[in-house]
């Protein structure tokens, strides 16, 4: 594990209601909106050129998380890896296959095993590729 934060997501209700308080509060213009209706997600990305990532998530599919939530995202080298020692460590550690709409491969710590906070594993630059076009993935808005 690189040791750094990948990025920060926040679980919303609705996000044509949360995006224009985001677009105040944190001064970084319109986001980058994209669907993954395999997944019932819709996200919004708060992005600069070399800076920190802010996702808002809309979720109509089930889930553990509930509006107010938060995922951290850490960056890691080398995902097989962390998630083999993570394991090794004890700590239930899953993987996130590619989907059409969400081709990025993550690792996830639950809500329930992470002592209430939800823990993304990311490949270093993965997320950011995907928020700039580079993934795949439709712009949706």
């Amino acid at each position: 594990m690189t040791g750094k934060l990948d990025h920060i997501g926040i679980f919303v209700e609705s996000l044509e209601r949360a995006v224009p308080f985001y677009e105040t509060l944190i001064g970084r213009g319109a986001p980058v909106i994209r669907e993954v209706p395999e997944l019932g997600l819709r996200l919004a990305f708060f992005t600069r050129q070399g800076g920190e990532i802010v996702e808002l998530v809309e979720a109509s599919g089930r889930t553990e998380m509930k509006h107010g939530d938060v995922v951290v995202a850490l960056e890691v080298d080398d995902l097989e890896a962390e998630i083999a020692r993570l394991r090794a460590a004890g700590i239930k550690a899953y993987h996130q296959k590619p989907t059409d709409n969400l081709p990025l491969h993550r690792g996830w710590i639950t809500k329930g095993d992470g002592h209430g906070t939800i823990i993304e594993l990311c490949p270093k630059g993965e997320v950011a590729r995907f928020v700039a076009g580079g993934a795949g993935g439709a712009v949706a808005g």
